[in-house]
């Protein structure tokens, strides 16, 4: 090159496009620091120039994407979190019932084993306690269901103790 002719070249420096102008002294000191040094409007820039747009506009398109993907799993996530937020609300009310329905059968259960603590069962003589009423209620159903003629007797006893509990 000749002395005194000046060139501009584009070169990265710190992730950043600088554009510096340099004598022909400078030119070569230049090239030895830095791979990237390009000079402007010659082919190889237009061409490092259009691959870094077209890079760019890949680039840009994938953040797009990636928001739009983004976007549809926060909704997503938000769906989920009510979802959870109602089943743990559903969940609590059924422990509730439970609760109750627990109750309501330990209560049952006494009651039973009161109404019924006078009436032996045919054949095994047989009465209940509060931890028996279960097997003892399911023998008495069966004796009702397997010989209803031979147990007259004992079934009017049953169905009066089962008419109090009504009342």
């Amino acid at each position: 090159m000749e002395r005194g002719k000046v060139n501009v070249y584009v070169f990265r420096h710190l992730d950043q496009n600088c554009f510096v102008t340099l004598d022909s002294q400078k030119e070569t000191e230049v090239k030895e620091r830095s791979v990237f040094d390009i000079p402007i409007f010659t082919e190889e820039f237009l061409n490092h120039s259009k691959a870094r747009e077209a890079e760019l506009r890949q680039l840009r398109k994938s953040n797009m994407e990636f928001e739009e993907r983004n976007a549809a799993l926060q909704k997503h996530v938000e769906s989920m979190r009510t979802a959870v937020e109602k089943l743990e609300v559903d969940v609590i009310q059924e422990r509730s019932r439970n609760t109750v329905l627990q109750q309501h059968l330990e209560t049952l259960r006494q009651v039973l084993t009161s109404s019924f603590a006078s009436m032996p069962l045919p054949g095994s003589g047989e009465t209940p306690t509060l931890d028996t009423i279960d097997s003892y209620m399911n023998r008495l159903h069966s004796i009702i269901l397997a010989n209803p003629q031979d147990n007259e007797n004992f079934i009017a006893t049953v169905r009066e103790v089962v008419n109090r509990l009504d009342r």
